[in-house]
Order: C-alpha cells, then sequence, then structure tokens
C-alpha cells in the first residue's frame, strides 16, 4: 500500500526529491466504493498532491488521480518541473470515479483552486489531463467549469486524453456486449461493472434515458454536434490514442466499436468542424506497452511526455 495512504488532511510534507517540493494534502482511505450491488472496492485517499519546481511556476499540468509517494515518482514530474511548470494530482475517494454527481466535481475544483493558490500557479495556463477513465474526468471537468454548477469555475487552457471512453452511448452498448459475449476474461469483467454501473447511475440502459447518456458524455456521436464537444470551442484538445484493432480483434474480441480511438476520432474532428485550430489527434503504432513490457495499445506510454509539454508552453 502506497504511503500516503496513511497521512491525514491537513498534514504538510515537503521534501526534495529530484529537485522538486511535494506538498500532500489527503484524507485517509476509509470505508468502500460500492460499483454494483455485487461489487465494492476499497476507497482511495481524497485530496490532492503538488510537485513544484525550483522557481515560481509558469503553470500546472493537472491530474485526476492521486500521487503522493515519493519513491514511484510519475515519469510527467521532472520534465513538467524543468520546464517550470507544476504538477498537481487531485482524487475523490473513489478510485474509479466517473464524476457523476456535480459535488465530486466540486470537490476537485476545490483542491484544484487551494493547490493554486497556496503555491501561487496561474489559474489561466492549466493543462488537465489523463489516461483511460481519468482523460475522461479531464474533458468532464472542463465541462464543468463552465456550467451553472461549478463554484470556482477554473476553465483549463488545455486538455488532453490518453484512449479514453467519451461516448457513453457507445462505451455502455460495447461493454455490455463484451460482457454478454464472454470471449476474454478480462474484458467481460470489466464489460459487465462498466454497463450496470452506468446504467444505475445514469437510469437505465441509453435507449432509455437517452437525454441523460448524451448530457453526460463529454462527447456523444449521436447528439447534435456532438452534445457537450461545444465546451471545447475555445479549449486546446489533444487526444492520444493507438488504434491497433488487430490487437483488439485477437486479445479481446473487439473491433473499431469498442475501442476508444473512435470516441478520440470523432471528438477532434467535430472540434475541426467547429473551428477550434487546436484540437489535435495523436496517433501511434507500437508504442503501447505497460511497465512490464507487455503488450497493450491502451497504455500511457504511448503519449510523448516531452512533446506533450512543449505543445501546451507553445499554446498562446
Amino acid at each position: 500500500m502506497k504511503k500516503y495512504c496513511t497521512l491525514f488532511f491537513g498534514l504538510l510534507l515537503t521534501q526534495i526529491v529530484y529537485a522538486q517540493q511535494i506538498d500532500i494534502q489527503y484524507q485517509p482511505a476509509i470505508g468502500q466504493s460500492e460499483l454494483t450491488s455485487e461489487i465494492s472496492i476499497p476507497a482511495a485517499p481524497s485530496g490532492y498532491s503538488v510537485w513544484m519546481p525550483e522557481g515560481k511556476p509558469k503553470g500546472a499540468v493537472v491530474f485526476f488521480h492521486a500521487e503522493a509517494d515519493s519513491n514511484s515518482v510519475f515519469s510527467m514530474v521532472p520534465k513538467a518541473n524543468a520546464r517550470e511548470l507544476a504538477v498537481i494530482f487531485v482524487s475523490t475517494a473513489n478510485p474509479f470515479e466517473f464524476l457523476f454527481e456535480a459535488t465530486a466535481m466540486q470537490e476537485l475544483e476545490a483542491y484544484i483552486e487551494d493547490a493554486c493558490q497556496k503555491h501561487e500557479i496561474p489559474t489561466e495556463n492549466l493543462l488537465f489531463g489523463g489516461m483511460s477513465l481519468e482523460g475522461t474526468r479531464a474533458l468532464k471537468m472542463a465541462v464543468f467549469s463552465q456550467s451553472g454548477d461549478c463554484r470556482i469555475c477554473i476553465q483549463p487552457k488545455a486538455v488532453m486524453t490518453c484512449d479514453s471512453p467519451l461516448d457513453m452511448v457507445r462505451f455502455w452498448k460495447e461493454a455490455d456486449k463484451a460482457w454478454r459475449l464472454n470471449i476474454n476474461e478480462i474484458g467481460a469483467n470489466e464489460g459487465k461493472w462498466v454497463s450496470q454501473y452506468l446504467a444505475k447511475k445514469l437510469g437505465g440502459k441509453p435507449e432509455d434515458v437517452m437525454h441523460d447518456y448524451v448530457n453526460y458524455s463529454p462527447y456523444c456521436y449521436v447528439a447534435e454536434h456532438g452534445g457537450n464537444a461545444r465546451f471545447f470551442k475555445d479549449i486546446a484538445v489533444r487526444a492520444y490514442t493507438e488504434p491497433d484493432v488487430h490487437w483488439w480483434i485477437e486479445n479481446r474480441g473487439k473491433d473499431y466499436y469498442g475501442m476508444n480511438a473512435i470516441d478520440a476520432a470523432a471528438l477532434i474532428n467535430q472540434l475541426k468542424i467547429d473551428g477550434n485550430k487546436n484540437a489535435e489527434l495523436v496517433l501511434t503504432e507500437d508504442k503501447g506497452y505497460r511497465p512490464d513490457n507487455s503488450r497493450h495499445p491502451h497504455s500511457w506510454s504511448i503519449v510523448d511526455e516531452e512533446e506533450l509539454l512543449d505543445w501546451f508552453l507553445s499554446l498562446e
């Protein structure tokens, strides 16, 4: 278990690790998060941590998961700090947070505000991002920042996603199919809890409550103009994906409809149609590998972190 699980809210831990200053503000993980009637998972620490450059930061990269273990520094941290960018990690107690409730998003925006105020990080120069569901959260928070429910309304300058599910109508359908086909145990188990969790939180299947799925999705293909895609008109967006359909067919029994790549391409296409000149789809080939070197196109390794940071800093 990581060290931050023992930290209490209000504890300030400052130390130098690879020339970074760490500010950790987490509540301890207590209890369970219920996904379905059959599945509950241990809660995660809720709060934030900040990794600072040596000088005054120009801005920050914000990731939506807990990170406070100085023994396993996320690879982006030293690269961002070297470019005078802070790195902020924020999380609720639910490690599989889908951000269904406004209260969860209000919690996260409060963490971001507190971190930025304390460390004099300019909120007008933030990059929200993440891998998979974390990237979905990044887009959800960008939409939320322009809604009537936000209290602080911190709008990011840019958002990046790495192979994230965006269209929850498609996502529910592919999850439900993977569960019922039961071709691959990993895919079937994930498909079962994802489809049940979405139906539980959104009030049913897409055909029964389509409006709720469209309203929740950061992007939705069946909605006019992509639904919530309109909120990204003035935000730079990068979507990374490695569409290795052969791998998905052979290893998961899925085709293009079961890949998050289809959402990434559709979102960026819609944003370009809408006139966003800073919307980019980044496709990779044979870059997706897990830390143990096993092949998997759904991996953070497809992101060129150095080039991503340079792109962000080049934005006017």
